[in-house]
């Protein structure tokens, strides 16, 4: 810049300081004027020297004083300009603040006041944003620990609880970071008209709200909590409206006292957290427990070798077999993943298909499933089984992959087998997220061969208008309905409808998990002949299917026969009940 040249160039003269520098021009530029005035008397004053030698010494005296007094009043006036100096250097290096005076209107006063005006003011944008959310205005989590940790450190009986924004994730992968942040701010908002007056609300994660407060290691105290608690997240989780999006949250709470639930301020909070992921709809307000800890770890541990199972070649395919009464014989079986673990033994699919399903482990999974079941029906068309027809499950978050079906046709053509001897399983609340998806992904099974099934029929919630629009071949009814319908009026009543609404569609009906005779003979005389459960065959291992129809064909000429002889006696003889 035009106006630091000077200072430019003589920032380059050593290491010296601006003090200095200010210092020696002051003593140069005053004594450059005397020494040419001393020239000139010696000049003048040549023949009499003493008279010479008595002026030097006046003028010499009279100026040294002059420039001690000028460069101390020059060292004091540059001291505003060095005290900014400090004061800048202190914040940038350890956020100290140096107190500069705000009152004089000089420049160099002015210098002072807009220094310690922008340090206040950096200060205060830095406290916000180290200690506070921007989205919600709320404390962040470093704030929420730094005051938890003075409230424990109080000796206080501390209540903390997490509020768990479920559909943070989804909102933000469907609308953007910014939606998904609004919806934080109105959460936090909301939460906040129902918190009472001295408990604390901060943000302590992306999608974790939290309530801070002091209560009494009494039972009743903490009982009482939980319940205003339960009904704080019943009233903020009702609908609202961004835009054009209109929003019904699900909320996950988690509730953690200290000292019982953590001894630090880090442990309470991850307690908390803990507790709201066990949390269900039902059931929305969750309070730690070693236990629910043990079980998170646990889960941990399992999906981190379900990694490993794919590729290690721990998991398999099992077989059950699917029969009809009516032309009495085995016409299919359904797939079904097992995971034999190295220490564990068998995982039961009821641990590991949930953490497969939320987390990237289904799709590898659902590929290989749907690869070995192709090659099984190969490989059994080759055998006694012949052409059975073979069921394979798919997860809601596989049947929204937007390759399935070219997946599906890659698998038959690599296996070589008929399309129409592969069956996809949907439950019925997969089908029903996504209506145009379903009835296009249907519509190109329909075309490709490939038979329909809706699995778990009967829990979701199906519109039937729209329904009967789907291409789909069979229905499944649901165990629960199944079990014990013999004895039950409204599984009957249930799975009396669901009869009649596959027959008015045109579409098979299979009853799933059958276990009892009773309920095998009620469902056939209510018009309902396919099954598939215990009663006829457990899953089995792909050698085994054989033995397996085997059995599951005596099985059959077993209620046969003692359909008959109900038919001729009226109950079933010895012979009958022996076989």
């Amino acid at each position: 810049m035009p106006d630091l040249w000077l200072y430019d160039r003589m920032s380059r003269i050593g290491n010296l300081s601006y003090r200095f520098k200010i210092m020696l021009v002051a003593f140069v530029g005053i004594h450059v004027p005397l020494i040419a005035v001393v020239l000139y008397i010696a000049a003048l004053n040549a023949d009499h020297w003493g008279q010479f030698v008595e002026t030097v010494g006046v003028t010499l005296g009279a100026t040294l004083l002059g420039t001690a007094l000028t460069l101390f009043v020059l060292n004091k006036l540059l001291s505003p300009v060095l005290l900014t100096a400090q004061a800048l250097e202190g914040f940038r290096l350890d956020r100290s603040l140096g107190q500069l005076p705000r009152h004089y209107t000089d420049e160099a006063g002015r210098l002072m006041a807009c220094a310690g005006e922008t340090i206040d003011h950096l200060e205060a944008t830095l406290d916000r944003l180290e200690h506070v959310d921007e989205a919600t205005g709320l404390p962040n989590r470093k704030q929420l620990l730094m005051t938890l940790s003075e409230t424990i450190a109080d000796h206080a009986a501390v209540a903390l609880t997490v509020v768990r924004f479920a559909d943070y994730a989804r909102l933000k992968e469907a609308y953007g970071n910014g939606i998904a942040e609004q919806a934080m701010g109105f959460l936090a908002r909301r939460i906040g008209t129902f918190v009472a007056e001295g408990k604390i609300l901060a943000r302590a994660g992306r999608a974790e709200l939290t309530i801070l407060g002091t209560t009494t290691d009494e039972p009743e105290a903490q009982a009482a909590l939980a319940f205003r608690l339960r009904d704080v997240i019943k009233s903020a989780s009702g609908e609202f409206a961004l835009g054009a999006i209109v929003l019904q949250p699900t909320l996950q709470c988690g509730l953690a006292f200290y000292p019982a639930d953590g001894a630090s301020a880090e442990e309470l909070l991850d307690a908390a957290a803990a507790a709201a992921t066990q949390s269900v709809p039902t059931a929305p307000l969750v309070l730690h427990s070693a236990a629910a800890t043990r079980a998170a770890q646990s889960r941990f541990e399992l999906e981190h070798d379900l990694r490993r199972a794919l590729p290690e070649g721990q998991l398999d395919l099992h077989y059950q077999p699917i029969v009809d009464l009516a032309d009495q014989r085995v016409i299919g079986a359904e797939a079904l993943l097992r995971w034999r673990h190295p220490e564990r033994g068998m995982v039961s699919p009821g641990e590991f298909i949930p953490i497969a399903e939320a987390t990237d482990l289904i799709q590898p999974i659902g590929l290989w499933v749907l690869s070995r079941a192709c090659m099984q029906i190969r490989d059994w068309s080759q055998s006694e089984l012949g052409d059975i027809r073979l069921a394979v499950n798919l997860s809601a978050r596989q049947f929204l992959d937007k390759d399935l079906v070219p997946h599906v046709r890659d698998a038959i053509d690599a296996a070589g087998i008929s399309p129409d001897r592969l069956e996809i399983e949907l439950t019925e609340t997969a089908a029903m997220a996504d209506h145009a998806h379903t009835r296009r992904v249907f519509t190109a099974f329909r075309d490709l061969g490939v038979g329909i099934a809706l699995d778990d029929f009967g829990t979701g919630y199906a519109s039937m208008s729209y329904l009967r629009k789907l291409p789909f071949n069979k229905l499944k009814i649901d165990r629960e309905f199944v079990s014990n319908v013999d004895t039950l009026g409204e599984s009957q009543a249930i799975c009396d409808a669901l009869i009649a609404l596959s027959r008015g569609l045109g579409i098979n009906v299979l009853a799933e998990g059958a276990e009892r005779e009773e309920e095998v003979r009620h469902l056939l005389s209510r018009g309902c002949s396919t099954f598939q459960g215990y009663y006829f065959s457990r899953p089995v291992p792909a050698d085994e299917l054989a033995r397996a129809v085997g059995i599951a064909q005596l099985r059959m000429l077993r209620h046969q026969m003692e359909r008959v002889e109900r038919a001729q006696f009226g109950a079933p003889g010895r012979q009958g009940r022996r076989a």
